[in-house]
């Protein structure tokens, strides 16, 4: 986690702790029963005590999006279901768990998937076979042949599986962003390949765009992915556009451009053709040249270029401006 993931976690936590907390805790109660899982374990697998998570079980504690995070991936269910089916900052995937399931073959099937995920975005889909899969996912290759034809269905549970662990990340960390600004720039680096499972994802993605632009593909759940992602952006872009903070103009066309651009970018950082500061200087340059408003640049850069009586430099310096590429930079 970086340092602004760690602050944004710490605000996640602030507000009143009242009924939507104790809904939320009662929903990853419901989510750690059907899963089987001991309250130990999941405490464990989020990264705090049995303390704090009773805490927030019974809603006396705010979870924070990580936390939200890491009890959706445990467990199998979305955090959108967690926090009650509300959130409308991501549009629903397809394929999406809208409840925490009870079926015997859940659990054994989504731990091969996830297996399968890591596999496939570790070393490539031609190089794992299923007996690399059965013994990551601690059962044998005809246990994987129960639950998965062959290794083509393995890759559409895996590709599923990214676009549930994207969905979950934009819900845990969008949904308290009121200013689209914000939520815009928070999206983008959500979305980029710059952590551990970010380069994961990243990795499927750009093996079913390969796979995709062979003849007979039958990866027929991919567009409709993408286009839940489209239309994520589409909207923020609209609400950003209603506020005054962004350019007016057809937030369709928009934010095709804006993720044409962050595939091609993110894919360069993926090869290792662009580094990551160079891939947040591209992007963050086209916000502002292409989605900011000038107003809000102007008064953003008005802002941070008075400093008060008490701040006022002693030497002489250039004046600087503050535009969104400044702001994030450190972020990335």
């Amino acid at each position: 986690m970086t340092g602004g993931q760690a602050n944004d976690a710490r605000d996640h936590t602030r507000g009143t702790v009242g009924k939507g907390s104790e809904a939320t805790g009662l929903r990853v109660r419901e989510a750690i029963r059907l899963s089987g899982l001991k309250q130990r374990k999941i405490a464990s697998v989020i990264g705090i005590d049995e303390t704090k998570l009773s805490k927030a079980l019974s809603g006396r504690r705010r979870f924070t999006a990580d936390e939200l995070l890491g009890v959706a991936t445990a467990t199998g269910v979305t955090v959108r279901w967690l926090l009650g089916d509300e959130s409308q900052v991501s549009a629903l995937p397809p394929n999406s768990v809208a409840a925490a399931a009870s079926d015997d073959d859940a659990n054994p099937k989504r731990t091969i998937a996830e297996a399968a995920w890591t596999l496939f975005g570790r070393y490539g889909f031609d190089a794992v076979r299923i007996a690399d899969i059965a013994a990551a996912s601690g059962v044998s290759s005809p246990s994987i042949h129960y639950y998965f034809a062959n290794k083509a269905e393995l890759f559409d549970a895996a590709l599923d599986y990214s676009v549930k662990l994207a969905f979950d990340r934009q819900i845990a960390w969008l949904n308290d962003i009121a200013d689209p600004a914000q939520r815009l720039e928070r999206l983008l680096k959500l979305q980029s390949p710059l952590g551990r499972t970010e380069r994961g994802e990243w990795s499927i993605w750009l093996q079913t765009w390969t796979r995709m632009a062979l003849e007979g593909s039958a990866l027929s759940n991919y567009p409709l992915s993408y286009e839940r992602w489209s239309c994520t952006v589409q909207t923020t872009l609209e609400d950003g556009q209603r506020t005054g903070c962004f350019r007016a103009g057809d937030p369709r066309a928009m934010a095709d451009e804006l993720t044409s651009l962050l595939d091609g970018l993110g894919i360069k950082v993926l090869t290792g053709v662009m580094d990551t500061e160079v891939f947040s200087q591209r992007l963050h340059s086209y916000l502002d040249r292409a989605i900011m408003h000038p107003s809000r640049e102007a008064t953003a850069a008005s802002t941070a270029a008075a400093p008060s009586a008490a701040e006022q430099p002693t030497t002489d310096t250039e004046p600087t401006t503050a535009t969104s590429a400044d702001r994030l930079k450190e972020s990335f």
